[in-house]
């Protein structure tokens, strides 16, 4: 008995060493049953695409819909969505994608600048409401402005129809009902029917789950908010942000287009709008891990494996020894391996449509209006990550916590 004990301590020690990259290659257990993450970008590109990572694993016995689909069954359970994500038919997929693509092409043919006053109409009203009071959250703030960006861009929903106290029920019931499907194998039918309503009062009314507006509202919302608003916090509060990015970001809300979005900044600090988003999706992936249920033929079961993006874009071998700090000026040198390693919208073949160009600018206009309307002298951030501001080492929490908050503070009143 001593002796196998031996052999299990020994083991547990010296797998690391004698397999090279396995500590960081296969982690910990996910939260999902049977299931494990991998950080390697090789690893994380053929788990995305269903593949075998190992060649001693034998091919996937599931398509690639069951693969992707099943490990989003909960999403179908707590919104009773039916989409690209959560369907096993290959043909509804790829007309899912189609429709999907050809919306974000008439979104954007009256032109960036027309999105930018819709964007930044919202920010300021609201903001004007935390000038009056001295303080608010800037985590609320960009939910709840970024979610009426796209009711009002994407499903046409009238303005008037969207006050902050509607807007805000729905944001905060759409988180609720993610937490909750990650850690509730029961029914959420009573929780999803708040929320249906809170969605009816903006006028959102369906009958069939293909017809559901939060699928397209799910994929758009949470793309979006938690990257701008940890955007912000980096290059508004974060102690070494560079000074020069906020006059790159009003140029580029002056005139948002894809010229000032990938125009370079002159000096030392060859940085422009777009890298400013690259780094804050590198550091802050929209989707924390990307989940496959695999069934290969050297396993008796099928399990649950992860690609881990959040921990790839941090890996110090492919990002070097600041790989956990914001500095955008990396882009400016961004290596073959990083370009490979750099996956925020997934991959092929279930890449986002809004990857190569909607989603970054979208991104950009939002971070430029808020950061426009943000005085960074003024206001104070507190964060859960820090008790008072922030230093330049500490990484920002980016796991979905129900109750987060940023609080804002405007400076002056503080130190009143």
């Amino acid at each position: 008995m001593l002796l196998l004990i031996l052999v299990a301590v020994l083991t547990a020690i010296l797998a690391p060493v004698l397999v090279p990259g396995l500590h960081r290659l296969w982690r910990k257990p996910c939260g999902k049953p049977n299931s494990h993450r991998f950080s390697d970008p090789e690893t994380c590109i053929k788990i995305i695409k269903g593949e075998p990572f190992r060649d001693s694993l034998g091919i996937n016995q599931l398509t690639l819909e069951e693969s992707r689909a099943t490990p989003n069954e909960r999403l179908v359970r707590a919104f009773q969505i039916d989409n690209g994500f959560t369907t096993y038919d290959p043909a509804y997929g790829r007309q899912f994608k189609k429709t999907a693509t050809e919306k974000l092409h008439d979104v954007t043919h009256e032109g960036w600048s027309k999105i930018g006053e819709v964007v930044q109409d919202f920010a300021s009203m609201y903001f004007e409401k935390y000038e009056s009071q001295n303080h608010g959250r800037l985590d609320l703030m960009v939910e709840v402005v970024t979610l009426k960006v796209i009711l009002s861009v994407f499903l046409d929903v009238d303005r008037d129809a969207m006050s902050d106290d509607v807007v805000t029920r729905i944001a905060e019931n759409i988180n609720h009902l993610w937490i909750q499907s990650k850690s509730s194998s029961g029914s959420l039918s009573d929780d999803f029917r708040i929320l249906k309503s809170d969605l009816k009062d903006v006028g959102l009314e369906w009958t069939d789950n293909k017809e559901n507006p939060l699928n397209i509202l799910l994929p758009a919302y949470e793309t979006l908010w938690r990257v701008v608003a940890h955007c912000l916090v980096e290059v508004i509060f974060r102690p070494s942000a560079n000074a020069e990015w906020l006059p790159l970001l009003e140029a580029f809300k002056a005139n948002p287009g894809s010229e000032n979005f990938s125009k370079l900044q002159p000096g030392q600090d060859r940085v422009s709008v777009l890298f400013l988003v690259k780094e804050a999706l590198r550091l802050y992936p929209p989707t924390r891990r990307i989940y496959r249920k695999v069934h290969f033929a050297s396993k008796e079961e099928p399990e649950v494996v992860a690609a881990d993006v959040e921990a790839c874009h941090r890996l110090p071998q492919v990002w070097g020894e600041d790989s956990h700090r914001y500095q955008p000026g990396r882009w400016s040198s961004a290596n073959k391996s990083m370009h490979r390693a750099f996956m925020p919208f997934g991959g092929s073949p279930w890449i986002c449509p809004a990857s190569s160009s909607f989603g970054p600018m979208m991104i950009g206009v939002l971070v430029a209006a808020f950061a426009s309307i943000i005085s960074s002298g003024e206001w104070e951030l507190r964060t859960d990550d820090a008790s008072k501001g922030l230093d330049d080492q500490t990484i920002l929490d980016s796991s979905r916590r129900e109750n987060a908050a940023w609080e804002m503070v405007r400076r002056s009143v503080e130190e009143s």
